[in-house]
């Protein structure tokens, strides 16, 4: 059944169970974490269900008991907490209640992600039916490339619903990270400071609500790149203070961990822990202290439990970095395989493959800048430069409103910025070289790289006032105004279009049936049981208690 009422029902309970993780998750680290913000505790909830997610599917399938019993003690938490201490959380309860109404609208559509029907849903739906196998990653490419979001939304395929509610965690990430961006923005309002927060909360809420608008586009890439901004926010509120805030590192710790385990290659963001360091007057004892924290041990848990995954399904600790890994191993994909693929990676983000065919020679093509002048042709005209004039049109109007022309003072601005800012463009580097399509990590980079110095720059011409405040609730309302549009639109161009009638079907057509690759993985251990297909590309053995896929 996947019917209008039943999804939003869930909608709502899943976001109440989230909270009372989170509250849960707070409680027991008390002294590290200190947050009243509800935007945070969702994202502390979805931090400790993924650590459980991937922990539980080593011994127990996803399955619909398994997810209610989860999804009711969530609830239960929460209830508990919330009517013990109802008026300390009716505010930010209301307020969350009242963001994830107004993106409620992206609940519904009729068609996902390109990814979604090959990999992200099989590889979904096989973690709802049985406990890990070894080297799954021999049955499709993406199977190799596991993704926490996959493990998330595998404890939301839950009684009535079935698999319907799977395409939700990118929905939750939003609404949580709009809650951050939005309570920074009328804390500092009222406090009277940091516009150059205000500013990049604003341009970050508009990117996450306006360009990324479409759940169906969000794939296991953008949840990641909204979560970005805010750990450069939150860094340049850290560096700026004259003393280390520990609660505010763990959050940054957390988030940072976060995105790695949504997407591997985001690891070298652990670069930004450089700047925290490098500002610390006293080194060594930060060092001590960080290394004492307990916080950073759970962190390197789903670390470690991401890699571990991506070890059990590939014999790589990170695919496709063939130097991870180690082709003895039984399950291993051959290195010949990995490095074939980690070209191919290269060659699609460069524009060397579309879907209307590709270049001659590959190997060359993605080798120093060979691809740059074709990129330009195929993909910067394409997607870039619409990407870089929305950009600089939203820059605009933000010069606009804020910059105050009457002010004389001077434009220096002494905040600790300029090694943030010189990370920035080591990343974008590293992006352009390797992997230069904006969902591989383009997005918030480019957007870092116009609105970091832009709101330094605007700052010092701020004047804290009710005009100031008009304005930015203006902007706000526009931003709200055009996520409810451009989705109205979307839905009644799927009516009409796909004839989407999302009172009976509210989410996704069922289309899987035949792209199901976890059927592949029982029929190959049927015919091992059976021992009626010998010929099979793909055999199974039983080893350490459990099934490992290989290749002849």
């Amino acid at each position: 059944m996947n019917n209008a009422l039943i999804l939003i029902i869930y909608y709502f309970s899943i976001l109440i169970s989230i909270l009372g993780y989170g509250i849960f998750f707070l409680g027991l680290f008390k002294k590290q974490l200190n947050s009243s913000n509800f935007g945070y505790v969702g994202l502390f909830g979805i931090y400790i269900l993924l650590i459980y997610s991937y922990l539980s599917n080593f011994i127990l399938a996803h399955s619909e008991l398994h997810n209610i019993i989860l999804l009711m003690l969530g609830i239960s938490l929460f209830s508990l907490k919330l009517f013990k201490h109802f008026s300390r959380y009716k505010k930010e309860f209301f307020l969350t209640i009242l963001v994830f109404f107004l993106i409620s609208s992206s609940l519904f559509l009729y068609k996902n992600h390109d990814d979604f029907p090959y990999y992200h849903f099989p590889y979904t739906y096989y973690l709802t039916q049985q406990s890990f196998y070894i080297g799954v990653g021999q049955f499709n490419h993406g199977f190799r490339t596991p993704s926490s979001i996959f493990y998330l939304s595998s404890l939301f395929y839950l009684p009535k619903a079935g698999y319907s509610l799977i395409h939700l965690a990118p929905v939750f990430f939003l609404g949580f990270s709009n809650y951050i961006f939005i309570n920074k923005i009328y804390l500092n309002l009222k406090n009277k400071e940091n516009f150059y927060i205000i500013l990049l909360s604003l341009s970050s809420l508009a990117l996450a609500n306006i360009f990324f608008y479409r759940m169906a586009e969000h794939g296991t890439d953008r949840s990641a790149q909204i979560i970005i901004l805010i750990i450069f926010i939150e860094l340049l509120q850290l560096i700026n203070l004259k003393k280390i805030n520990v609660s505010l590192l763990n959050k940054i710790l957390i988030l940072i961990t976060i995105t790695i385990s949504l997407k591997a290659f985001y690891l070298i963001y652990a670069i930004l822990l450089i700047p925290i360091v490098y500002y610390q007057k006293k080194k060594i004892s930060f060092l001590i202290e960080f290394f004492r924290n307990k916080i950073f041990y759970l962190c390197l848990c789903l670390f470690f439990l991401v890699i571990l995954t991506n070890f059990f399904n590939t014999g790589c600790l990170i695919y496709p970095l063939s130097f991870t890994c180690n082709e003895k191993l039984i399950w291993a994909i051959s290195l010949e395989q990995v490095d074939a693929m980690n070209n191919w990676y290269q060659l699609w983000s460069k524009g060397g493959a579309t879907p209307s065919g590709g270049v001659q020679n590959s190997d060359f093509y993605v080798q120093n800048f060979n691809w740059v002048s074709n990129w330009i042709n195929v993909y910067f005209f394409n997607k870039v430069l619409d990407y870089l004039l929305g950009l600089l049109f939203l820059a605009l109007i933000f010069f606009l409103a804020f910059f105050n022309w009457k002010d004389k003072t001077s434009f220096i601005n002494k905040r600790k910025y300029l090694i943030l800012y010189l990370i920035v463009f080591i990343l974008f580097y590293e992006w352009f070289y390797n992997h230069p399509a904006l969902r591989y990590g383009g997005y918030h980079l480019i957007i870092l790289l116009i609105f970091l110095p832009l709101s330094l720059f605007i700052e010092k011409k701020i004047i804290f006032n009710q005009n100031l405040i008009k304005k930015v609730n203006v902007i706000l309302a526009i931003i709200v105004l055009v996520f409810l549009s451009r989705n109205i639109l979307r839905i009644n161009k799927e009516i009409d279009v796909y004839s989407f009638n999302f009172y009976k079907n509210a989410s996704y057509n069922k289309i899987f049936e035949n792209h199901n690759h976890y059927k592949n993985i029982l029929r190959i251990k049927n015919c091992h049981v059976s021992k009626k297909c010998p010929n099979e590309n793909i055999l199974i053995q039983r080893k350490f208690n459990k099934d490992i896929f290989y290749k002849k």
